[in-house]
């Protein structure tokens, strides 16, 4: 006898069809063969003792605080527990209840939906079929003071041709950025960025068939950008600074990075609770700011800006839990590629953190990444083909 590693519907199917299950009744086994823990926030005490009982009655549980019983009936967070089945039918019950528990059954409902679901999304002329594969955005930095590449680039001849090399080895997107946000930088105004990119942006969109990213937080340069070939915007300020009404006026893809604080404060003693709950709740908030802008919902990109006011403890519960991400129902970009927790880990600098980069990408591929943003585009692909034929 052996323990089957049940890790999507799909293996499920598959499994249940091995064994010889009847076909109309593979469906509504494999719901049973998923299992899911959804965690609830700050539920009236009333409403965790009925979503108890309901879902004891359906063949899962809910944990709930102690403190939620009687005396104290205090407000706290939950979790339900139970397999794909045993949710629906617990969101079932809940429509009889009363509003506040029927929109917690129809929001689990949402969340297990988006946590499966493929997307696809056209950037520029090129259609991506997130969750089919998985992407390379390739990192294009025209500036004197990145922490790994600073000033390689930074001449209009060598960036046209690296993007063109780019493109050759296997690139699907490339990031074009004029201001370095390493820690501890200093900001550059938008006329010096906009002097660093626009003339490259301009010549590659003509060089290059894949889609022309550009990374800034400056809503100004994001339009000058735009008016000269880049499709995506790379807004590591997680469309703070109104660059959604930017996104929306021009229709084009966007991209939600998470930082605490700035560049040069991000990293004086950043402190979580929870990181991925406050990422998680950042991405949420920020996304329903960006609809309500007029951002198309199919053309939201997010990154939990991995680095970027984070603990070395924080990015790695960042990367090996990522799947919590994938319930808001958008691809996930990560970039990992040569960054100082990898430094950190190797005791290695930037220009010998390859392997360990791509470790790292490897591991966020198997917990859900759609996008993995990089300066090494040929071993990171060769590396992403191999984890895609395993993973996907």
């Amino acid at each position: 006898m052996m323990i089957r590693d049940i890790k999507n519907m799909g293996e499920a199917v598959s499994e249940l069809k091995k064994i010889g299950i009847h076909p109309m009744a593979v469906q509504a086994m494999a719901e049973k063969m998923k299992h899911f823990n959804i965690l609830i926030e700050d539920v009236p005490p009333q409403d965790a003792i009925i979503m108890k009982q309901e879902m004891l009655c359906c063949g899962g549980d809910v944990a709930i605080p102690e403190k939620a019983l009687p005396p104290d009936g205090e407000r706290g967070n939950i979790i339900v527990m139970g397999n794909e089945r045993e949710i629906k039918k617990l969101s079932s019950r809940l429509e009889r209840q009363y509003f506040r528990l029927a929109e917690i059954g129809k929001e689990m409902l949402k969340l297990m939906e988006n946590a499966v679901t493929k997307h696809d999304m056209k950037i520029g002329g090129k259609v991506f079929h997130f969750g089919e594969k998985t992407y390379i955005m390739g990192i294009l930095n025209v500036t004197p003071d990145s922490f790994y590449d600073g000033g390689k680039y930074s001449d209009y001849e060598s960036a046209i041709e690296r993007a063109k090399e780019m493109e050759k080895e296997g690139a699907d997107i490339i990031d074009i950025g004029g201001e370095s946000s390493r820690p501890f930088s200093q900001r550059i105004d938008a006329e010096e960025e906009k002097r660093r990119i626009l003339p490259v942006i301009e010549a590659i969109s003509s060089e290059v068939k894949v889609p022309i990213s550009v990374d800034t937080y400056k809503p100004e340069v994001a339009i000058a950008a735009i008016e000269r070939g880049a499709t995506i915007i790379n807004d590591i300020m997680g469309l703070r600074n109104g660059m959604d009404r930017v996104a929306a006026e021009y229709d084009v893809s966007v991209i939600i990075m998470h930082m605490k604080g700035t560049p040069e404060t991000m990293q004086f003693s950043p402190h979580y609770n929870d990181v991925t709950l406050e990422i998680y709740n950042f991405f949420k908030k920020q996304i329903d700011t960006a609809i309500k802008a007029g951002v198309d919902e199919n053309k939201i990109i997010i990154d939990p800006g991995i680095g970027f006011g984070k603990r070395q403890e924080d990015n790695i519960r960042i990367l090996s839990h990522l799947e919590e991400f994938k319930g808001l129902g958008k691809p996930v970009l990560i970039g990992t590629s040569r960054k100082s927790f990898i430094g950190d880990i190797l005791q290695l600098p930037p220009e010998d953190r390859l392997e360990g980069s791509i470790a790292s990408e490897i591991i966020a591929i198997a917990n859900g990444a759609d996008i993995i943003r990089c300066h090494d585009i040929l071993p990171t692909k060769r590396a992403v083909v191999v984890a895609d034929a395993i993973v996907r």
